[in-house]
């Protein structure tokens, strides 16, 4: 698990090798672990009044949360290489869903603000899918984009 984990820092810039799904998981747990106990934290520290010391946790969870855009996309791409997709498939579902969550954040109208959160669930639930899928050694050539 450590392995994995530290694995993830070493590489964060290989887009072209694969990532079983140990390799996958294991960060990303861990990632959700940490951003819940520290908002936890947080919120906790907001509330009773401390409001200096949530800034600076919830300034800690947004630099953490930077620090990671890109290991998160070079382990994501390199997972659906290992699972027989493409690693552009992963990029486009990535983008598809953070400019879906930014439209939908931004746009007033009710029914377009729905549509775009309906197109990031689906993108979503399609992302976590593939990187569930189990190791698949494949060709380049034959690489599936879904």
């Amino acid at each position: 698990m450590v392995e994995a984990y530290t694995d993830f820092w070493k590489r964060y810039i290989d887009f072209k090798s694969k990532s079983n799904r140990t390799e996958f998981w294991v960060p990303v747990l861990v990632h959700i672990l940490v951003i819940f106990i520290l908002s936890l934290i947080g919120a906790i520290t907001f509330v009773t009044g401390l409001l200096v010391i949530a800034i600076i946790i919830f300034s800690v969870i947004a630099l953490f949360l930077l620090a990671n855009i890109v290991p998160m996309i070079a382990i994501t791409m390199r997972r659906f290489y290992d699972a027989g997709r493409k690693r552009m498939t992963a990029l486009m579902l990535i983008l598809i869903t953070l400019i879906g969550d930014i439209i939908f954040d931004i746009i007033q109208i009710d029914s377009l603000a729905i549509l775009m959160n309906i197109i990031t669930l689906i993108s979503t639930i399609i992302l976590i899918v593939i990187t569930l899928l189990p190791t698949k050694p494949t060709p380049e050539a034959q690489l599936k984009w879904i």
